[in-house]
């Protein structure tokens, strides 16, 4: 059941509404992205922009590579239209043939490669060659500055232990989870904050509230390893006395803001994730994701980041 005494945890609505109504997904994604879709909102080349940035590497790249080849078509559709007897060195014997010989021609003009095995004849084709070779400098140079713009970007690589645990801790139980840097980088001056949300009831799907969960360390000078977050679950946690179904039931979801300076480009970085009831684990504990080796360097395991044992038996997170 709710506990009462925990009202001087909550806190003020962080952004994402207390009246919903209906039931919603969780609030914060996995990746960290916000479970908000705008509609109606301004468009331009700037949201375009900000679209482009946003995107995954694999995204950014397929995109980069269809709109090239979309071009290239475009261009090489308009000089088959013209007519191939405007193109010194168009071979192709079929209609098929013909048309791969413009696309390849629109490739060379759009990359401004110029083989020369095929150079346009006429005014018309000379014309459109040259706004293709314009184009294409235009296309490069706005594809050039994105990808610096990505790759420039300072943004903090984070894991997340797939699960939070419900742990013994203290006498008592804690609210605990773990995550650490996943590049080569130094982070430092690190600080997370801890914030819950839930339903007051599980008949109300209305009304949200919102609790600062206390951590028993919320900064840490440096961030090598990893680091487990802790909560302590006493009579001034409002998650005390709950269940594992009532957290589940209420819509729970426990959200991370964590912040850390990136010594690599002196800029201060962000990382958002959360857990929701039912990616909470009782009566559970961490494994180790660290030990020294026989030369005496500490090895850090990001692929035991998500490992725990529960207090009977241990199990293999990967396949839950």
């Amino acid at each position: 059941m709710f506990n009462r005494k925990a009202d001087q945890s909550r806190i003020q609505d962080p952004g994402f509404g207390e009246k919903i109504a209906g039931r919603s997904k969780r609030l914060i994604n996995k990746d960290g992205s916000f479970n908000v879709v705008r509609k109606g909102g301004e468009g331009g080349l700037r949201n375009v922009y900000q679209y482009l940035l946003q995107l995954s590497n694999s995204g950014f790249f397929l995109l980069i590579l269809l709109a090239y080849v979309a071009f290239c078509l475009v261009f090489a559709f308009g000089f088959f239209v013209i007519g191939t007897e405007n193109l010194i060195g168009v071979r192709g014997e079929t209609l098929m043939g013909t048309f791969m010989d413009c696309f390849y021609f629109s490739t060379q003009t759009f990359t401004t490669v110029g083989y020369g095995a095929i150079a346009p004849k006429g005014i018309l084709a000379s014309t459109v060659a040259s706004f293709e070779a314009f184009t294409g400098l235009i296309f490069f140079a706005i594809a050039t500055g994105l990808m610096y713009a990505r790759f420039s970007k300072p943004k903090a690589m984070l894991r997340y232990s797939k699960n939070a645990l419900i742990s013994p801790f203290q006498d008592g139980k804690a609210l605990m989870f773990r995550m650490a840097n996943a590049r080569n980088n130094v982070l430092m001056e690190a600080s997370a904050r801890m914030i819950m949300m839930m339903r007051q009831s599980k008949e109300d799907t209305t009304n949200r509230k919102y609790f600062g969960l206390k951590l028993e360390l919320d900064h840490i000078t440096f961030l090598p390893m990893s680091w487990t977050l802790v909560h302590k679950i006493d009579e001034t946690s409002p998650l005390y006395g709950l269940t594992e179904q009532e957290m589940i039931d209420l819509d729970l979801e426990v959200m991370i803001l964590l912040s850390a300076f990136d010594d690599t480009f002196n800029q201060t970085v962000h990382s958002r994730y959360s857990y929701t009831g039912d990616e909470i684990v009782w009566n559970a504990k961490f494994v180790r994701a660290f030990n020294p080796d026989e030369k005496g360097e500490i090895i850090m395991d990001l692929n035991a980041l998500d490992s725990y044992e529960l207090i009977s038996e241990t199990i293999n997170t990967n396949n839950r």
